[in-house]
Order: C-alpha cells, then sequence, then structure tokens
C-alpha cells in the first residue's frame, strides 16, 4: 500500500511560463505542485513520489505527451491525468487517452480547479502498488561490442557496452533517455 498525496499535482510542460503561473494558481488552491520541463523529467520526477494528477502539454521535446501519458497509464494506470494542448487530436491511442482533455488557449482557470477537485474527491488516496523485485535483466551477448537493454521507467530501448570478460557478473547500464539504472546479466552463447 503507497500512499498518494492527495492533494500533489505534477506540472509537465516545456513552456516555463505555463508552469509557473499554473503552479502558482493551484497552490493559491491548496494543491501541492511539483514541475517537469517534459516527459522524461516527468518521469524523473515520478521516482521521488508518485502525485494524484498529472496535468500534462502534448507537445514537447525529448518525450512527447503522448508517449509520457501512455508510459504513465502502463506503470501507474490510478494516477489521474489531465492534457493540456492547444489542439486536441482527432485520434488518439487507447493507452494515451487522458481522464480529462482541456483546451490550452481557451483555458479557464476556475474550470480547472472545479475539474481537479472533482477528480481528487472521485479518487481513492490509498493504492495497491505491486512489489517491485530489483533483478537483473538477462540478455545475450550483442555485436559491435553493445547489447541492446528495455528500459522499465521510461519503456524505450538503449544500447549498453557488453564489454569481453566475466559474463556471470551483474552489471548496470544507463539509459541514455531517462537516466534510470538498469541491471543486465550476459547469458553465455556458448553451451553449458
Amino acid at each position: 500500500m503507497s500512499e498518494v498525496s492527495p492533494r500533489s499535482v505534477l506540472l509537465v510542460d516545456d513552456d516555463p511560463f505555463v508552469r509557473t503561473f499554473l503552479s502558482k494558481r493551484l497552490e493559491q488552491a491548496g494543491f501541492e505542485t511539483h514541475e517537469a520541463e517534459d516527459g522524461i523529467d516527468g518521469l524523473v520526477k515520478l521516482r521521488n513520489g508518485l502525485p494524484k494528477i498529472i496535468i500534462s502539454d502534448l507537445h514537447m521535446p525529448r518525450m512527447s505527451g503522448m508517449e509520457f501519458v501512455s508510459v504513465v497509464r502502463r506503470r501507474f494506470p490510478f494516477i489521474l491525468v489531465i492534457v493540456l494542448s492547444g489542439q486536441i487530436p482527432n485520434e488518439v491511442p487507447p493507452e494515451a487517452q487522458p481522464d480529462v482533455w482541456l483546451k490550452k488557449g481557451a483555458l479557464d482557470i476556475g474550470g480547472l480547479l472545479r475539474t481537479l477537485h472533482d477528480l481528487v474527491r472521485k479518487t481513492p488516496d490509498r493504492v495497491n502498488l505491486p512489489q517491485v523485485v530489483t533483478t537483473p535483466v538477462r540478455t545475450r551477448p550483442g555485436f559491435g561490442g553493445y547489447i541492446m537493454l528495455n528500459c522499465p521507467d521510461c519503456l524505450r530501448t538503449f544500447g549498453a557496452s557488453s564489454t569481453p570478460g566475466d559474463k556471470t557478473v551483474e552489471r548496470t547500464g544507463i539509459c541514455t533517455h531517462c537516466e534510470a539504472r538498469v541491471p543486465f546479466l550476459i547469458e553465455s552463447s556458448e553451451p553449458a
């Protein structure tokens, strides 16, 4: 069982003016706000604690809002998501659907606050998180001295060095996207 702060909001937007403006307004309304400059930064912030609600922009560098929401939906399906966008797309993959869409250009702060209060009331403060067991990823030796690993944080694939040596020693790769530490073991391709 993990505590999710009932008044915590993560603001994910590449525009510092938007983040500052929304943060001040939400804090005045009694919310605890945290800011992230894009989807990757948002995932890094989630390592420190889980918010009750995420408010995310759609168009951002490094990781778009669509990809960010998709990762959040797969890893933390209980976190509520509001997407602010200048234009709401006609087609959105089901795994990237937010709970609420709001148009950024016509944003009504009062409406946003009512939406936040409604969402907070409708969801539990306690959630059952699966127990995380940190076992190293098992992989085979790669070509050209590299192997491919999947990051458990951002769910992206990245290359890691597979230098020759003792294949039974656990190693750690650093995700090139979000800098998460990913332990791995290289399985021997030789018959036992």
